[in-house]
Formats: C-alpha cells, sequence, structure tokens
C-alpha cells in the first residue's frame, strides 16, 4: 500500500504515461495534419518560409523569429484548416477535460496500482503493468463497492477513454 507513497512524482509520472499512451498518437496525427496544410500554403503562396497566420493564430515549421511579411492561410485552404481547427476543439473541449478528469479521479481514489487497473479501462493496463514492474504494488485496497462508484459516476468518460484508445487503432 504504500508503493506509490515514497515518491511524490509517482502519481504525476503515471498520469503522463496513460496520457502519452492515450494521446501520443492522436497528437501525432493532428501535428502531421497541420503540417501539411502548411506546407501546401507554403506551395500556393510561393514563399521560402513555412508560415502562416489564420484567424489571429500564427502556425509555423520554421524555428526562430517570425518573418518580417506573414502569409496568409490560401483561401483554397480554408476547408480544410476550418476541420483541423474544428477537430482539435472537439478534442480540447468536449474529450481531454472529461478523460483527464477521470483519470484523475482515479489516481486520487487510491496509491495502489491495482486498484487503477480495476477502475481502467482494459485497454490501458499494458501501461500499468509496465509500471508495475518498476513499481512494486500490494494487493488492492479499494472495496468494490467504492470501485463501482467510481466507474458509475464516470461513465461518459470512461467510454470516451475507450472510444479514442479504438481510434488509436484504426488510424
Amino acid at each position: 500500500m504504500e508503493a506509490l507513497q515514497h515518491d511524490p512524482r509517482t502519481k504525476q509520472q503515471i498520469k503522463e504515461l496513460l496520457y502519452d499512451s492515450v494521446y501520443e498518437p492522436v497528437n501525432t496525427r493532428f501535428s502531421e495534419r497541420i503540417s501539411n496544410i502548411i506546407v501546401k500554403n507554403t506551395g500556393l503562396s510561393a514563399t521560402s518560409h513555412r508560415s502562416f497566420i489564420y484567424k489571429r493564430k500564427y502556425y509555423t515549421l520554421d524555428a526562430g523569429p517570425k518573418p518580417l511579411k506573414i502569409n496568409r492561410l490560401h483561401p483554397s485552404l480554408y476547408e480544410e484548416m476550418d476541420k483541423y481547427l474544428a477537430d482539435l476543439s472537439e478534442l480540447n473541449d468536449r474529450e481531454l477535460p472529461y478523460v483527464l478528469g477521470f483519470i484523475n479521479q482515479v489516481l486520487n481514489s487510491s496509491n495502489n496500482i491495482q486498484d487503477y487497473m480495476k477502475l481502467l479501462p482494459e485497454s490501458m493496463h499494458t501501461v500499468l503493468r509496465d509500471l508495475a514492474d518498476t513499481c512494486p504494488y500490494h494487493t488492492r485496497i479499494l472495496p468494490d463497492e467504492k470501485v463501482e462508484e467510481i466507474t458509475s459516476k464516470n461513465q461518459a468518460s470512461i467510454e470516451l477513454l475507450k472510444k479514442r484508445m479504438v481510434l488509436n487503432l484504426i488510424m
């Protein structure tokens, strides 16, 4: 039971591991999408710098200071960029708060990896098993009633988490 209390950073590391396992694939896809839009815009604008401004936000692939003359997004890319921004907003506003809130609640409910495995969807157990190899744990301490209470209260978050894991597999 004391396994996770020996280092106060452990829960933060677990949270980061869980986040990365769920959202690294989608973050990579979003990075690829914006990179493709930037490259297309650079070709359409016939400039040497890979950047543009759209809706008062600056997007770039180039390191260093902003160029003196900033490209605007080419009108032919508006639809693609708006779709990208809508998808990003959907992820950030409608999925992440619920999923991260649930993960926080799981981590705050116990100091035991076995309990986390009982609360989190099975698709996340591999990450926890890998962690368990480096951080020994004891038997589960949360009673079944508490596990049921937490999971029933967070059913929408659990479904979002499962959906994201499936999307990661098929995309």
